[in-house]
């Protein structure tokens, strides 16, 4: 289904959504569509103008925004009976009021013009937005983070070692710091040493440093399908090739896996094998063997995110990748932003010694190393014994906000909405049945003053028409409150419902789709 004469330039400076948004406008300016006419489903335009999906969700997102358009629960968008109220913003290329633009701004590196970094902005812009009920961030609830505790160790830090934690420190990152992650690490059985454990910004950008040491332009990276945002925008930014490679309830498919190791010989596999983001599947310890067994087979290290090892509610703890495996051909990457507090900004990373020795070069370009007085304020809070009540206490919280979660779904959702019972972790995974799309769901539930993330933004393929996910959708438990997760979980339900009615009655579906390795 298309707007007649809507065409799109991709070679314009105009981003594409402004392009879509400002056709629809002309078109209803010169009588092409009529007031009060129903505009084409987001999948149906995206299709017929061979543009991502999101990029018309976008657009419409920003002609709700003005009034120009409307929704309908269950119906779809609708051009508004009368005029715009306002204007659209003037798009961010457009010249000055004294008629000189800024054209010289036009020579963009690929880094920060691809589609993967528009995505990771849109991801994050929506996971912090300060409106409504939001199940959208990964984060922990701001109430529970030890803000008086962490204080007090920073006092003391500064106490002891004064102006020094205020001039640079060493690139890798705070001794003390690096020594105690390591000892903890060879507690759940690694084989690390503090000199191998290179303090990052964050997770985030231990991503960077490691794809960046490993890929080159057009170089392959294996991921889960699907995955973290986080990862794909970075791969990217990088230009590197990425494939996808199909999950079970198990996490990443062994048989798949080594079909793609086989056709595109990859540089990395990038995994979550404990509480995947978005999926939230726990790979048992017999298929982390067999994943590691083929990634030795073919010669391809392999990067492990353990973004929320500590957040187990239940179970038993599996072995990481790299125990597993000793050390010798995992690069693992942990952080403190979801278990303990996410503006401290630390993470780490532990690699082999040639691996490692190249990390550091590549952040001493980057940063020039990470905060000294928050590492030491860190390294103390550690040592005090502080993290352990820190995370029985989130534990707990975090498990009752998921079960409220799961009773409230069991109550508002219909029955043929299928979701997972993570052990543990922030959210969980919901699949909605066929016909129902949660693109769709996601522009009515705004209007609402619900947010949640949508499953298409977490696939390889998600920048493109016919994207897969289209039916999923992320839902976060940890910073809601319990009434804002029943009130959320009820309205989502009723807008499900509505769509329901209007949709084709399928069977249940799994919650992982097995795709084509591309």
């Amino acid at each position: 289904m298309a707007i007649p004469g809507l065409i799109i330039d991709v070679d314009s400076e105009v981003p594409v959504y402004r392009q879509i948004a400002d056709g629809i406008q002309a078109a209803t300016a010169d009588g092409r569509l009529s007031r009060g006419d129903r505009l084409p489903p987001t999948r149906d335009l995206a299709r017929s103008l061979q543009v991502n999906r999101n990029t018309v969700v976008a657009a419409y997102d920003l002609l709700a925004a003005t009034g120009f358009v409307h929704g309908r629960t269950g119906r779809g968008t609708y051009l508004a009976s009368e005029p715009a109220a306002r204007d659209l913003p003037a798009p961010a290329n457009a010249g000055t009021a004294d008629g000189h633009g800024e054209e010289w701004f036009s020579a963009f590196s690929q880094t920060v013009d691809g589609p993967g970094v528009d995505r990771l902005l849109s991801a994050y812009q929506l996971a912090t937005a300060d409106e409504g009920i939001s199940f959208a961030g990964s984060y922990p609830d701001r109430e529970l983070l030890p803000a008086g505790v962490f204080l007090k160790s920073i006092k003391a830090a500064m106490k002891e070692e004064g102006a020094a934690l205020l001039a640079y420190g060493p690139t890798a990152g705070y001794p003390a710091l690096r020594n105690t992650l390591a000892e903890e690490m060879t507690r759940k059985g690694s084989e690390i040493r503090g000199s191998q454990i290179l303090i990052t910004n964050g997770a985030q950008q231990g991503l960077e440093l490691v794809f960046r040491t490993f890929l080159d332009p057009g170089d392959t990276a294996i991921v889960e399908d699907p995955t973290y945002t986080g990862a794909l925008s970075v791969l990217g930014s990088l230009r590197a090739k990425t494939v996808g490679v199909p999950m079970d309830e198990q996490g990443i498919r062994p048989d798949l896996l080594e079909a793609a190791l086989i056709r595109h010989r990859p540089q990395l596999i990038y995994l979550q094998p404990t509480f995947q983001n978005p999926t939230t599947a726990v790979m048992p310890e017999s298929r982390r063997r067999e994943v590691l067994a083929l990634a030795i087979r073919y010669g391809c290290p392999v990067v492990e995110d353990d973004w929320a090892g500590d957040l187990r509610f239940e179970g038993k703890e599996i072995p990481t990748l790299h125990a597993l495996d000793h050390g010798r051909h995992v690069i693992y990457l942990g952080t403190f932003s979801k278990k303990l507090m996410p503006g401290v900004r630390v993470g780490w990373a532990a690699a082999p010694k040639e691996v490692f020795r190249r990390l550091v070069a590549l952040k001493q370009i980057s940063d020039c190393g990470t905060s000294p007085i928050l590492q030491a304020g860190l390294q103390r809070y550690l040592a005090a014994g502080c993290l352990r009540p820190h995370l029985k206490r989130v534990r707990a919280e975090y498990r009752n906000r998921r079960d409220l979660m799961l009773e409230s779904m069991s109550r508002y959702f219909p029955g043929k909405v299928r979701w997972t019972t993570p052990p543990g972790g922030l959210f969980l995974w919901v699949r909605l049945p066929k016909g129902l799309d949660s693109g769709e769901l996601f522009v009515a539930a705004r209007r609402k003053g619900v947010l949640f993330s949508r499953g298409d933004l977490f696939h390889v393929d998600g920048q493109g028409p016919g994207a897969t996910g289209s039916n999923t959708l992320r839902l976060t438990y940890s910073s809601a409150s319990p009434e804002q997760i029943d009130l959320g979980i009820r309205t989502l339900g009723d807008l499900i419902r509505s769509r329901w009615s209007e949709s084709p009655h399928d069977g249940g579906e799994p919650l992982v789709e097995a795709v084509p390795i591309l």
